[in-house]
């Protein structure tokens, strides 16, 4: 039977460092603005759960909401005016993006101290480079985790579902810097299963309920479950837990696992945008 991951746990540890590392700078109120285009009921709960946890750390979430009909230079705009003040220490844009919008186009105007999503393409090459500025929220929290697993990443068979430049590419990148030995799959992936039945660790963020089930997986493997869907009015991963949590040997749950540990490696960015402003 797998260990089952608490998020929460983590999450709360984190606080406590955001916490102490603030007092030692005087408790500045960290501020994160938000973009939002179009209505999307993900990103809203995804909003809340961001501005309860700034809160928790006496900072505040500023969200400007679009309609999808908005023209992209008034978001261009907004983000230029973002980018000047110096109130505003971090800027983001709700994902996934409202189509006909194209993220490359707003994260290149971010500016890149401000970059907490780690999206504009001057963070993404020092990411490339391994000198990273700030390390992406969601692939972060997947490495964070992973090491709290106790599973080494050195010559470790990883198999990453997911290829988007938000999870899974930064995360190939970040887990080559560990030694692993990365395999990244997408919706065009044939034979899945053979590429999951051999893996150490799986990740899977492909927003299919139940995709990886418990014959799919190798006796023993650490699972990262980091797909959020509603299924019959409630949140469920992209595994099978029920099944899959009786051959893993670790495994994180939805609602409750990756989450809470994606959003306070987000505010660690935040943090580290005010110090790098204050230089």
């Amino acid at each position: 039977m797998a260990e089952i991951f608490d998020g929460r746990k983590l999450s709360e540890r984190m606080e406590r460092e955001i916490i102490s590392e603030l007092d030692s700078l005087g408790n500045p109120e960290l501020r994160l603005h938000t973009i939002l285009i179009g209505e999307n009921e993900g990103s809203e709960i995804y909003i809340k759960m961001k501005e309860k946890s700034l809160a928790r750390i006496g900072g505040s979430l500023f969200v400007h909401r679009f309609s999808s009909s908005v023209k992209p230079e008034d978001v261009t705009a907004l983000i230029k005016e973002l980018n000047s003040d110096p109130s505003v220490h971090g800027i983001m844009i709700e994902l996934p993006l409202h189509s006909g919008f194209n993220i490359r186009e707003f994260s290149s105007l971010i500016d890149p101290l401000k970059d907490v999503d780690c999206l504009n393409p001057e963070n993404i090459g020092l990411l490339l480079q391994g000198n990273p500025r700030f390390s992406p929220p969601t692939p972060s929290a997947v490495m964070r985790i992973i090491k709290e697993s106790g599973a080494g990443l050195k010559g470790a068979e990883v198999c990453v579902i997911n290829h988007s430049p938000s999870v899974g590419r930064p995360l190939s990148m970040l887990l080559l810097n560990e030694n692993a030995t990365v395999h990244i799959c997408h919706v065009f992936t044939r034979n899945l299963k053979e590429r999951t039945k051999n893996a150490d660790i799986v990740v899977v963020a492909a927003g299919v309920p139940s995709l990886i089930r418990a014959d799919m997986i190798k006796e023993g493997a650490v699972i990262i479950d980091v797909g959020m869907n509603r299924v019959k009015g409630k949140i469920a991963g992209d595994v099978d837990f029920e099944g899959v949590s009786k051959k893993a040997s670790f495994i994180t749950p939805v609602p409750g696992g990756v989450g809470p540990v994606t959003r306070y490696t987000l505010l660690e960015n935040l943090l580290k945008a005010y110090e790098l402003g204050l230089r």
